[in-house]
């Protein structure tokens, strides 16, 4: 009996010992590797004529792209969808303008400029404004109108969904939220499922549904699969 107390104290005690000996080295793992991460990123930059990777100029064309996907089994007129799409967030800083509170006022206006320099009627200009303005907010009540700018909302929003959102907010979470790890953006997808789950409920055009039900579910799967990855040998 006393052999078996002196053997389980040991055990316990052997146990308390890896976990400080572990704490102790993980911070050191951490101190030294995020040094050499700094510079590695710095020099990574520096040597480049490209960005590592252009979050907001990707954003756009991919919101383009879905814009037209889903007005081609509509009757929106595509000349003021596709110029909508173009300038949507042409306020945000990285396309130029500055961090304000409303971007799809700002981006208006600035199209607007644009517009007219160009020659464009000032009724398509009014259209294309109108779209612009509208595209902001994670959800929504019920459909816009026109059907441009429910387009476009859709557009905007399915883009953050799916496997492509997911690969852009840790992409552009690197240079947002520095210092996080994998296990952080998984709680942070975790997190976002609720929301994404109502955005997806807010979709009101048929092919628009498909794709964000689809992207929600690949999301949610995704989310399964890193948290399985991350956490199967805890």
């Amino acid at each position: 009996m006393i052999a078996c107390a002196k053997a389980q104290k040991y055990e316990s005690g052997g146990k308390i010992m890896i976990v400080e000996i572990e704490n102790q080295l993980r911070r050191l793992v951490e101190e030294t590797t995020e040094r050499a991460a700094i510079e590695e990123w710095k020099q990574a930059s520096e040597k480049q004529d490209l960005p590592l990777y252009n979050y907001r100029g990707d954003h756009v064309e991919q919101v383009v792209k879905l814009a037209k996907h889903l007005a081609s089994s509509t009757d929106a007129d595509m000349e003021i969808l596709i110029l909508a799409a173009w300038f949507h967030d042409f306020a945000k800083p990285g396309l130029g303008g500055i961090e304000i509170r409303d971007h799809g006022v700002a981006s208006a206006e600035l199209a607007r400029e644009w517009l007219i320099k160009n020659g464009y009627d000032k009724m398509i200009i009014e259209k294309i404004c109108d779209v612009i303005r509208k595209h902001v907010g994670l959800t929504l009540d019920k459909p816009l109108e026109p059907i441009e700018a429910q387009i476009l909302w859709e557009a905007d929003k399915i883009h953050k969904l799916g496997l492509v959102g997911l690969l852009q907010y840790i992409l552009n979470g690197i240079r947002l939220h520095p210092g996080k790890s994998l296990s952080d953006f998984q709680i942070q997808l975790v997190e976002f499922l609720p929301l994404a789950a109502r955005i997806t409920g807010s979709v009101a055009t048929e092919r628009g549904k498909e794709l964000a039900i689809e992207r929600l579910k690949t999301l949610q799967d995704l989310a399964r699969i890193l948290e399985s990855e991350l956490n199967s040998y805890y």
